[in-house]
């Protein structure tokens, strides 16, 4: 896949999981062509991928070049004047929408402050049916009419999309922040808190729907539920299912080049209740003692995370509580905050509240005061407006008393880790669910070391690693490939199928295909059939025309199996040294 539109991610191997989230939107953005697919909001809070699911759903409709044009727009977090937002609102979307046009990613990179360039882009281009449009934007912003100009801006895509009868996606992100940062005035003066309301028309047209996201939940909730009721459905970005949570830990082991310990990914996975953001900060840490071939080391990283100054976990959810408690700066809003979190697993009453922590306020008050601290996601709203919630995740509730909880009792930091330890004794109780799953583990465990020998060390030692090889070309050698992943089909391709290892090497090259199977079954020819023709889907994908298929099966293979696959051409080895671990902090081999 091509990156059209840059990713904040970073390098796109880190994108992890949210399979279930990205076939459902892709399905979603299939059906815009039938004007059947109503405006959404993703809600989830800061740093859980949202940006990069909707980043990289822009990338695949823009990849696919169908009839769907999709469009990306980020709300920034600071003040503008409207004149300003809608300027930039607009020509973001011309150049996006040339680009999509004309397969060309240098528009990507033109100035959003410059109307001549885009009309001359458009002209150039052969997309005149929009010209009128940007100039009357143009005459609206030299008059300095900031409404007519939002007004231009905003319908644009719909407009758009109706002219050529085709579809535009809008992805706004942040949407939450239009109501907050934007402004009538060019001195930033005059806030307008209602800017949302302005789309109440616009989100219903299904030839442009709206996919937004907020990372204030109950913020962008509030303010659609009141300014654009019935608009938009919700829905909620939840923690990684537990295999994807194991997916990301080694992709980041791999790209990050720190090692794991095969014992370590179901605690890591355990202990962030898959929570992508913590397991990233986990990798970035800046904790001096960090290492995850020990439960110590796991545990020391996540409380550095949890207590420090210096954590990136306390810091992100410092940020909802600082906005919590500029709006209900007291003790009692600390107060109801630790209860509730405390008692997360159940629905408290506002009654319950008043009574146990002795409340001297009026009902009124108080639910004014919890109003707040769920508009700052750091409490939640019950199954009715009389009941509250804390928030469902044990490291949220951590970082709080880290912070707040010697102001109301005494604290002592060494709870965390005895509560961290217990947390992780409970894990690994769970013997018999654990041995089930490590089935799993030691499969995507044994992809990842034999990634790491592909990267590091076969090329410099060819002969050894061909040596525990069988059936290899005669003019094979390995190389220094491009790229090496374990291979998804892309999301809604049929026939749908994963490939364990890829690695890409140059067109003149043996690019490798492996199937691993760390287990003591041995391999059938109808997993090698499966094999094969998983291979095949995948050569077709990325054109390619030299490869290699190999297995590793750590069970070896039956008899008819390598016939078969002597036939087809297949390399295989059950050599152990491909498991041996690279760090001298990790077990020699995997399963001692």
């Amino acid at each position: 896949m091509q990156i059209w539109l840059k990713e904040k991610i970073g390098n796109p191997d880190l994108f992890t999981g949210r399979k279930k989230e990205l076939a459902y939107f892709l399905n979603w953005t299939d059906r815009i062509k039938q004007e059947i697919s109503q405006s959404t909001a993703i809600l989830s809070r800061r740093k859980t991928g949202k940006t990069a699911l909707l980043q990289r759903l822009y990338n695949l409709t823009f990849q696919k070049n169908d009839t769907v044009i999709p469009f990306y727009f980020e709300i920034k977090e600071s003040d503008q004047w409207l004149l300003d937002f809608s300027r930039e609102f607009l020509l973001t979307f011309i150049y996006q929408y040339v680009a999509f046009k004309t397969g060309k990613q240098e528009y990507f990179r033109y100035s959003r402050s410059n109307y001549s360039r885009a009309l001359e882009a458009m002209k150039k281009e052969k997309l005149d049916y929009l010209c009128h449009l940007v100039e009357d934007a143009e005459l609206a912003d030299r008059q300095e009419k900031a409404d007519s100009l939002w007004d231009i801006a905003r319908n644009l895509p719909r407009l758009a999309a109706e002219h050529t009868d085709e579809r535009i996606l809008q992805i706004i992100d942040e949407f939450q922040f239009l109501n907050r940062y934007i402004f009538r005035d060019k001195s930033c003066k005059d806030r307008i808190g209602n800017l949302a309301g302005s789309y109440l028309g616009t989100a219903e047209y299904k030839n442009a729907p709206m996919l937004v996201s907020g990372s204030w939940v109950g913020w962008l909730a509030r303010d659609i539920l009141k300014m654009l009721p019935g608009r938009f459905l919700f829905h909620y970005l939840e923690n990684l299912p537990e295999h994807e949570a194991v997916e990301m830990i080694l992709k980041y082991s791999h790209l990050e080049n720190i090692p794991v310990a095969e014992n370590i990914i179901p605690l890591m996975a355990g202990l962030t209740e898959g929570n992508p953001f913590y397991i990233s900060s986990l990798f970035r840490s800046k904790y001096p003692e960090k290492d995850f071939t020990t439960e110590k080391g796991l545990i020391g990283t996540l409380e550095f995370e949890t207590l420090h100054r210096e954590g990136g976990i306390k810091g992100t959810w410092m940020e909802y509580v600082s906005y919590a408690l500029e709006e209900a700066n007291d003790i009692h809003a600390k107060q109801i905050v630790l209860y509730l979190s405390k008692h997360r697993k159940r629905e408290v009453g506002r009654d319950e509240l008043s009574e146990k922590l002795n409340l001297e306020m009026s009902d009124s008050e108080l639910e004014e005061k919890l109003k707040i601290l769920v508009k700052a996601d750091i409490i939640e709203q019950g199954s009715s407006n009389f009941d509250y919630r804390g928030v469902p995740d044990n490291i949220f509730d951590k970082v709080f008393r880290g912070v707040y909880q010697k102001e109301i009792r005494t604290f002592d930091p060494k709870d965390i880790t005895k509560e961290y330890k217990a947390l992780c004794e409970k894990l690994l109780k769970n013997n018999k669910r654990l041995r089930g799953e490590y089935s799993r583990y030691k499969g995507a465990f044994a992809e990842f070391l034999i990634i790491h020998r592909l990267r590091h060390e076969a090329c410099k030692n060819n002969e050894l690693f061909k040596s525990v090889m069988q059936n290899l070309p005669d003019d094979f050698e390995f190389t220094e490939y491009e790229r090496i992943w374990s291979y998804n089909s892309p999301p809604l391709y049929e026939p749908e199928f994963q490939t364990d290892i890829f690695a890409k090497a140059k067109e003149d090259e043996y690019s490798l295909i492996w199937e691993v199977k760390n287990r003591k079954a041995k391999f059938t020819v109808k997993e090698a059939g499966d094999f094969v023709k998983k291979a095949q889907e995948l050569m077709k994908l990325e054109k390619i025309s030299k490869a290699v298929l190999i297995v590793f099966s750590a069970g070896g293979f039956f008899k008819n199996t390598l016939e078969y696959m002597k036939k087809q051409g297949i390399a295989w080895t059950s050599d152990r040294r491909w498991l041996e671990n690279h760090s001298e902090k990790l077990p020699k081999r995997l399963g001692n």
